[in-house]
């Protein structure tokens, strides 16, 4: 089966990386246009705040190094403007000083617009992403499952949520203690990255449980997918002993009921694996959300 998922990131990487160019494209022909301008009125028009534009425009998309250099491109147009027009002014040096000054303004501008716009970032960071591992938050992956969903039952894709949860973990934490507890986490979310695809979702649940939702999967592969992430996750936590993982995947083939509810199907299936002996990984076929699952 062709993965479309992947095919939606790298056409999503292709826009963003086309719309840069666009943006870089519109704003030195902008800046360009400034200079003909101000070389058309014999600089009656200094023009000089409106060139700010484009490196704000340039440093919120594309960051510092982008800002600065298209503050150096719209100082540097509008200097030789100057040079050209030099017999307007009283002195030599003026057009000189008039470069480095917007240079400098252009270049902190610039700067300041990047820092911004990277904070902003960070924020979203914070508000999406789990402190501790990093992975997606509770709520952010359950908002991203819903509209995953809602594409399944619309284009009739297959789908897996795949929950996991770590055994004798609190163990570990009342005999090693906390700081070792947290590093368990952190080992467990990077296991659990390095086992799926970059389409796919992982996200912390809180405590010691995990979600991931694997978009446009067939049964055969989640399960694969489900060993792998059990496989590789214990191998990972063979240091942090006695801790292990029980992982449950639920796998639809056609979407018709809510995520969570499909959370909970895969919840349900690890409780299984526990009550069983734990360290293992349980999959099943439902054929519908409101069906039981296929013999």
């Amino acid at each position: 089966m062709i993965k479309l998922g992947a095919t939606r990131l790298l056409m999503a990487d292709f826009w963003t990386g086309w719309r840069r160019w666009v943006s870089w494209l519109i704003c030195v022909s902008f800046v360009c246009s400034l200079g003909l301008i101000r070389t058309a009125t014999d600089a009656d028009f200094t023009l000089a705040s409106i060139a700010l534009l484009p490196v704000l425009a340039i440093a919120w998309i594309g960051g510092k190094k982008s800002g600065v250099l298209m503050a150096v491109l719209s100082a540097s147009v509008l200097a030789m403007v100057d040079i050209v027009s030099v017999s307007q002014f009283n002195a030599l040096w003026i057009p000189w000083a008039n470069a480095i000054t917007r240079l400098l303004t252009y270049s902190l501008v610039a700067l300041l617009a990047a820092q911004v716009r990277l904070q902003f970032a960070r924020e979203h960071e914070y508000a999406t992403r789990d402190a501790m591992t990093g992975l997606l938050n509770r709520r952010v992956f359950i908002e991203a499952g819903v509209t995953e969903v809602e594409r399944a039952i619309r284009y009739k894709h297959p789908l897996a949520v795949v929950f996991l949860d770590l055994d004798n973990f609190k163990k570990l934490n009342d005999t090693k203690g906390h700081a070792v507890g947290d590093a368990a986490l952190k080992t467990t979310a990077k296991a659990l990255l390095a086992s799926i695809r970059s389409t796919d979702l992982a996200a912390r649940f809180g405590g010691d449980e995990f979600a991931v939702l694997l978009p446009e999967t067939e049964y055969e592969e989640a399960t694969v997918t489900g060993r792998k992430i059990s496989s590789v996750i214990i191998h990972a936590l063979q240091e942090f002993s006695p801790v292990t993982v029980s992982v449950g995947v639920a796998w639809f083939g056609a979407a018709d009921r809510t995520f969570p509810a499909m959370l909970k199907a895969a919840d349900e299936l690890m409780y299984e694996v526990k009550e069983n002996g734990k360290c293992e990984m349980r999959s099943r076929r439902f054929v519908t959300m409101r069906n039981k699952p296929e013999s």
